[in-house]
């Protein structure tokens, strides 16, 4: 694929899953997204548009591979519109933009107190241990993928500026959120070895463009 073409595509690699519908037997309405792609996404949203206010809607991430910034940045819109009582789970994994949209609403919950005049918008814990794998945006070329700063044409890095921004800045604040700021020094040495907190790995880990988990 020639640079220009992958210029025009958002998001992030999709790798292949096999996916079995994990059924649900509650008062919500179950809507498994397999995948962050235009396919699974548009439906969604028309059912959020569509949702009286206070439907029960669950979103299921489960063992999802992430997949186009530019529809995860649509749903994330129509989520903040939709009258619905929504929660997201994840159900084994939840990687790249299946990832972002989990911690989103653990970081910035909509009606956490679920005002029955509003809709809502939480991410909920999984029933079962489950993992985020975030890193940033990049973007496929068969086997091969690049991240922002290996695009050779600058007008192509600031087109694709803002989707890196947004998957920045939610994982920084997540690490605050952990108590990156409160670490009292990122390394500290014995006469024997060098020791490196846990969240200092991570930060050096995403910025260096390499994939960070995060269990929940």
């Amino acid at each position: 694929m020639e640079v220009g073409a992958i210029a025009v595509q958002d998001g992030t690699a999709v790798e292949s899953v096999v996916s079995q519908l994990h059924v649900v037997k509650d008062d919500r309405e179950t809507i498994e997204l397999s995948c962050i792609d235009t396919e699974s996404v548009r439906p969604l949203i028309q059912v959020l548009q569509d949702a009286p206010l206070g439907k029960k809607i669950r979103i299921y991430l489960r063992a999802n591979p992430g997949g186009n910034v530019g529809q995860l940045q649509d749903l994330i819109e129509a989520l903040a519109r939709t009258n619905a009582d929504v929660e997201i789970a994840v159900g084994r994994f939840a990687m790249s933009c299946a990832a972002v949209l989990w911690l989103w609403y653990a970081l910035d919950p909509i009606n956490l107190e679920n005002d029955p005049n509003e809709g809502r918008v939480v991410s909920v814990d999984p029933l079962k241990p489950a993992v985020l794998m975030y890193h940033r945006p990049r973007w496929p070329e068969g086997e091969y993928y690049c991240f922002i700063d290996d695009f050779k044409n600058k007008a192509i890095r600031a087109s694709v500026r803002d989707q890196v921004d947004m998957f920045d800045d939610l994982f920084y604040r997540y690490l605050e959120d952990q108590g990156l700021q409160d670490i009292h020094t990122a390394t500290y040495s014995t006469s024997h070895v060098t020791y490196k907190h846990v969240l200092q790995h991570m930060l050096e880990a995403y910025q260096s463009n390499k994939d960070c988990f995060i269990p929940l």
